[in-house]
């Protein structure tokens, strides 16, 4: 028991008051640790808010870059369509020159054999510029008639045929890639009425 008595002796009495004032100050920190708590909430909660916006700019640059793909593929593909276009004179004058020619008018002249040779040989060289910039002619005769890419001229019955069935194509229509550039001049077969 003595040496409990000197740790006894040896304790620190406490002031009158001291308990008071202890509990205050115990007071003070917990308010002191209830607004730390709160600023801790409120850091938190930013923290989280600014997480999910860094994660939303990043899905937005990623749909931006997909877009931009986007764009560079069609723009090199399409970029053309204009001229193109305008290019199809082309082909189509090519075209009424080698067919205004008749077969028997060729065996008598060799001067009008040699510009319908020269006349094809450039049809070629055209055909070729344009399938090597992805535009190529449609074949529509016998396939169903689509108004996206066909534009019907005409209408009459033909029996043994299905209605809606081009058969007979009076200008050639082009596709550049996977998109229609001109439409097909075409008729069409009409059910029977």
């Amino acid at each position: 028991t003595a040496p409990c008595a000197a740790l006894l002796s040896a304790a620190p009495v406490a002031a009158p008051g001291a308990w008071r004032r202890a509990t205050a100050a115990a007071g003070a920190d917990d308010a002191e640790i209830e607004a730390l708590r709160a600023q801790l909430e409120e850091v938190n909660a930013q923290i989280k808010e600014v997480i999910e916006r860094h994660r939303e700019v990043k899905q937005e640059a990623k749909q931006a870059e997909k877009r931009h793909v986007t764009d560079l593929d069609n723009e090199t593909k399409y970029g053309i369509t204009k001229f193109a276009k305008a290019f199809l004179q082309i082909p189509d004058n090519l075209a009424r020159a080698a067919g205004s020619v008749k077969q028997e008018e060729l065996e008598g002249d060799k001067d009008l054999k040699h510009m319908t040779d020269g006349v094809a040989k450039l049809q070629k060289v055209v055909d070729k510029a344009l399938r090597d910039f992805g535009v190529v002619e449609m074949k529509p005769e016998g396939q169903v008639f689509d108004p996206q890419k066909h534009e019907a001229m005409f209408a009459m019955e033909m029996p043994g045929k299905d209605p809606n069935t081009i058969f007979h194509v009076m200008d050639p229509g082009y596709d550049i890639h996977d998109r229609c550039l001109r439409a097909a001049k075409v008729g069409v077969v009409k059910g029977p009425a």
